[in-house]
């Protein structure tokens, strides 16, 4: 079985101006940070079609990063998650296709790394790369003959272009193809006759195991230039890795090294090859300072390999602290963990920490046992390993990683809030809000998040999400006006009085704006304050005149204040006005049953429902009046009306719960009963009607714990101690 072909260190720059589209960037979040740059660009100019444009191109790029490194953590779900996102913001541009492809790739979707390339081959048959990452992903999938033709038919297109003869050759050698990669490395040889060029290809016959021909080409590099990097470096690997170059290998290996290392002494990567070498050779004092040079750079390999140096020398404690820096550079999907925690518990053993060496020496089995799937099973030597892409992300040390992470979420969660805002200017609110509510999740403290999910929320009235974002942005611009008046009506529409009031009452322009003035009032009656809102009330009435609304706030106040008749005398009124004014015939209806009138206040009551038959609170109040009037069946139907639109309004489960118990219905009476005592735990009256259901149910057991229950609801309402 072939070794996994890594992706050549060498940059490709040096066979072609420019590199393929899907290769990494230089600094990983490049690209998705001049997106987000471009975006804001053109917001700044008023060009929003390109303001959108670009931030889609921004959402796309983030979340392709979000599943690379979401894969390569092992994060297989996240991942897929996150190129599905990024699949949702593709457009038909080649670059972007064969990213999204790429990306897929790398975390090991290669089923689905074949739509996007469809899509582009549907336009373009003859796309190279295209071509080629196509038969990658046939490949992982067990069609072998598909991607052989698929390589055949891209080579057809390769003519200038000497960096896709290049990859494609690189793919034959891992199909096990040698004679049909030599053409194509042939043609890089006659495009870019440069020893550099034979470096390249001398890694890729390296890599398949093709040791001869890679020998061949780096000893023609070093021909045409002997100062040409990585030549001897590559020959040293070689050496290490062909067990027929004899049993002087090692030292063989050793020359290598040390003359790359004449042309580049400070090159990491040398230095702990040469270290590792000299490691392997037993010749820990040699290998100690070219692996101290390598391990100045934050790498987990490099670390181990001073660690294990360390060890054999007898400097244990140092050995130590070095393998466990080892550990903690390492990802999750570091190939050699397992041995990490082996050599850190031979130190530990040998510093007399007999536990910590335990611990160590389980982790690896842990490690060992994560990492090997088919424990036992029989490797196929003919097998061709199916070679995913290889991202760079995978090799980022941690705290790299982590930045990377930062910076991409905030750049997502700016892009998200921007199109949020594009939305709302064109009033698409629902739209605008789910946008700055992706903001609010990736990024909660991105300055403006919460005001702009705050104001989305309100605008597409959905005023039980508006109220928390909006209390959030508030408290972080207190001296915002308008967001508080925005909280106080979002209040006012679920129904909390009470903090609408406390927004509201010392708002400078309140008694300026009648809109401000009315709802300011509204608030105060519904929170049982009638009597504060009557100089409001003559304010209104003298700046603005009667209404039909204000009319109904004003009998509601009279109302609360005992002041019946005052209160239907101005109920009438409203309805004089308008005849169907909200709450007008609802409010009648509640003073008829408070004075008795059972056949008014059903007549009032059904008044209100007929013009506003969504009205639930009404409909509950109805259902009362019929329970009153001794027609069961017409009231639990009206109670039921109520729970089916709100399953929540335990007065109505509570009320409903009793009618029940009192036709016989006992078991029925337990279930709506239960269900209002977890409502509303707090009700002693609720508890009390559920110890008689239960009770005549014949539990006696839960008909005492619901006795017991009320009983100290009712001491405590008492003041007196449980």
């Amino acid at each position: 079985m072939l070794a996994p072909l890594l992706r050549p260190c060498l940059a490709l720059a040096v066979l072609v101006p420019g590199v393929l589209a899907a290769q990494e960037e230089s600094v990983p979040g490049t690209r998705l940070a001049q997106s987000v740059g471009q975006a804001e660009a053109s917001l700044q100019r008023g060009d929003f079609p390109a303001a959108e444009r670009a931030y889609r191109a921004a959402l796309f790029e983030g979340f392709r990063l979000v599943g690379v490194l979401e894969g390569s953590a092992g994060h297989k779900a996240a991942a897929r998650a996150a190129l599905d996102s990024a699949a949702g913001q593709a457009s038909d541009d080649p670059a972007e296709l064969l990213a999204l492809a790429t990306a897929r790739l790398q975390v090991g979707d290669a089923p689905q790394a074949l739509e996007p390339l469809r899509t582009l081959l549907a336009k373009q048959p003859g796309h190279g790369s295209a071509l080629r990452l196509q038969a990658r992903a046939l490949v992982a999938t067990d069609a072998i003959e598909p991607a052989l033709a698929n390589l055949a038919e891209a080579a057809r297109h390769t003519a200038g272009d000497p960096e896709l003869a290049f990859h494609l050759g690189t793919d034959y050698l891992w199909l096990k193809k040698p004679e049909l990669a030599e053409p194509l490395f042939a043609a890089v040889l006659a495009a870019r006759p440069i020893p550099q060029s034979h470096v390249l290809i001398g890694r890729a016959y390296r890599d398949a195991s093709e040791y001869a021909r890679a020998t061949a080409q780096l000893r023609a590099a070093l021909a045409q230039d002997p100062r040409v990097r990585h030549a001897h470096y590559y020959l040293g690997m070689i050496l290490r890795s062909d067990p027929n170059t004899g049993p002087d290998r090692l030292d063989k290996a050793i020359a290598e090294f040390r003359l790359e290392l004449k042309l580049a002494p400070r090159d990491a990567l040398t230095n702990d090859q040469l270290g590792l070498a000299l490691l392997e050779s037993e010749r820990f004092e040699e290998a100690l300072a070219p692996l101290e040079l390598a391990a100045a750079e934050a790498r987990p390999l490099y670390a181990y390999h001073l660690g294990r140096v360390l060890l054999g020398l007898g400097r244990t404690g140092e050995a130590a602290a070095q393998l466990t820096r080892a550990i903690g550079l390492a990802a999750d999907s570091e190939p050699d963990l397992e041995k990490f925690h082996y050599q850190l518990g031979l130190a530990l053993r040998a510093l007399g920490d007999a536990a910590g060496a335990d611990a160590q020496f389980a982790e690896a089995r842990r490690v060992a046992a994560a990492h090997d799937p088919s424990p036992g099973a029989a490797a196929n030597p003919d097998a061709v390993t199916p070679l995913l892409e290889t991202s760079d992300l995978a090799q980022l040390p941690p705290a790299a990683r982590a930045d990377l992470q930062k910076r991409v979420s905030s750049a997502l969660a700016r892009a998200h809030l921007n199109l949020g805002v594009l939305r709302a200017q064109a009033e698409q609110f629902e739209a605008a809000a789910e946008l700055a509510a992706r903001a609010a999740v990736l990024d909660p403290t991105l300055p403006q998040v919460q005001a702009s999910l705050g104001v989305a929320y309100f605008n597409s009235r959905q005023f039980a999400k508006a109220t928390g974002p909006l209390e959030k942005a508030t408290a972080e611009n207190p001296n915002d006006a308008g967001l508080r008046r925005m909280l106080a009506m979002a209040w006012l529409n679920t129904q909390q009085f009470g903090k609408a009031v406390e927004l509201l009452q010392d708002d400078p322009q309140r008694e300026a704006d009648a809109t401000l003035d009315f709802a300011y009032a509204m608030a105060l009656v519904k929170s049982e304050r009638g009597g504060e809102a009557e100089p409001v009330f003559g304010r209104l009435l003298a700046r603005h005149g009667a209404s039909p609304e204000l009319s109904v706030l004003v009998g509601q106040a009279h109302a609360q204040q005992g002041d019946f008749d005052g209160a239907i005398a101005t109920l009438q009124r409203a309805l004089e006005m308008k005849r169907d004014v909200r709450e007008a015939n609802g409010t009648l209806g509640v003073i008829y049953l408070k004075q008795g009138k059972l056949e008014q206040a059903e007549a009032a009551f059904e008044a209100e429902l007929a013009a506003h038959p969504d009205d639930i609170l009404t409909r509950h109040n109805l259902g009362n009046v019929l329970d009153l009037l001794g027609r069961p069946a017409e009231a639990m139907d009206a109670l039921r009306a109520v729970l089916a639109a709100r399953p929540t309004f335990v007065d109505s489960r509570y009320l409903l719960g009793k009618i029940l118990l009192a036709q016989g219905r006992t078991a029925e009476a337990v279930g709506e009963l239960s269900g209002a005592a977890q409502l509303a735990p707090g009700d002693a009256n609720i508890h009390y009607q559920l110890a008689q259901a239960y009770q005549k149910s014949g539990d006696a057991a839960r008909a005492e714990q619901e006795f017991e229950a009320f009983r100290k609801l009712k001491d405590l309402k008492r003041g007196a101690t449980p």
